[in-house]
């Protein structure tokens, strides 16, 4: 019979193998957690507008999919094409005195010209010094630039003089635009900056087209934002349904089924909740293009002994019915 001896460890040897045993389950368990919460450590919140790593521009969009408007295609021609030199067709020296009939008569000279194959006519050229405008200046067909010869303090420089508010200088071609075809568009929720737009049905719609883009200022809108009341018991100044509407004029891109690409992003969100938005074509021959104001002072005279002094010009030049080639109306 073979008997088996068994070997008894001190106490505080069984004790110290025990607690060295505890350590290493506890080391290993913490390294495991470790691991797991790096592993699902979330990602590192990017701000709205940042530098990526090939050093440009990257936009953060937020849960609705809105992000920083793409200001990019501001500029002329959408910023893709330099400011052209448009040739000078006649110059007007500066003279004491109101210069309003002698400038308004260059422009309508050059206003007769043909255009040429870039849509412009020329250039009027008001040389250096003071011109003073006792009245108005208005151009109202396409292709006509007026231009100074600096804007320093020793170029051109053109005064609004007298007690009117009248525009110094006003742009307009006739307002004769016909909307066509108006639809809802039929998203939901339209981010900022959205390019793609759906409707229910594309039927006539072409690449080419322009179009009317229209968001509604509701009623829902208006008092989630709190603007149906300024406070103080006025309600009469407080915003009214359809006199925050905005308008952005597009040109369709492509076109895929009912899905519609556009020219430029749109600043505002289109929210189904406050009203959605609309799409309409649209004709208007009467509006003009290709009309600039450049290298020039405006400025206006007031009444330096009457800090309160409103009867003065308050605007330098105002378009109306005119094409922007770029920048958002």
């Amino acid at each position: 019979m073979i008997r088996k001896k068994v070997l008894k460890l001190p106490y505080n040897l069984l004790l110290l193998n025990f607690y060295r045993a505890l350590f290493l389950t506890l080391v290993t368990i913490g390294l495991s957690l470790e691991n797991k919460a790096q592993t699902n450590k979330p990602p590192k919140k990017q701000p709205p507008l940042y530098q990526n790593e090939q050093g440009r521009l990257a936009y953060t969009p937020d849960s609705l999919g809105n992000r920083i408007p793409d200001f990019s295609y501001c500029g002329y021609q959408a910023g893709n094409q330099t400011i052209p030199n448009v040739p000078v067709r006649i110059v007007v020296p500066a003279l004491k005195g109101d210069a309003t009939l002698r400038i308004q008569s260059a422009i309508d000279y050059v206003a007769s010209l043909p255009l040429d194959k870039e849509g412009f006519r020329g250039t009027v050229l008001l040389g250096k010094g003071t011109f003073e405008i006792m009245g108005g200046l208005f151009i109202n067909v396409s292709g006509v630039v007026l231009r100074g010869s600096d804007m320093g303090e020793n170029g051109t420089i053109v005064i609004g003089t007298g007690v009117s508010r009248e525009n110094l200088i006003t742009v307009a071609g006739k307002n004769d635009r016909k909307i066509e075809n108006k639809r809802r568009i039929n998203d939901p929720y339209v981010p900022v900056n959205a390019t793609k737009l759906h409707v229910a049905n594309s039927e006539s719609l072409k690449v080419g087209d322009r179009l009317q883009i229209h968001r509604p200022s509701s009623k829902e809108w208006i008092q989630t934002i709190g603007n149906e009341d300024f406070g103080g018991g006025i309600t009469t100044l407080g915003w009214k349904p359809g006199q925050r509407d905005i308008f952005w004029d597009r040109v369709i891109v492509a076109l895929t089924e009912n899905e519609i690409t556009i020219d430029a992003p749109l600043t505002t969100a289109l929210d189904s909740t406050f009203g959605g938005g609309y799409l309409s074509t649209y004709q208007w021959p009467g509006r003009i293009r290709q009309v600039g104001i450049e290298n020039l002072q405006l400025i206006s005279s007031f009444d330096k002994t009457n800090p309160k002094d409103e009867d003065h010009r308050w605007v330098g030049f105002r378009l109306k019915t005119y094409r922007m080639l770029g920048c958002d109306k």
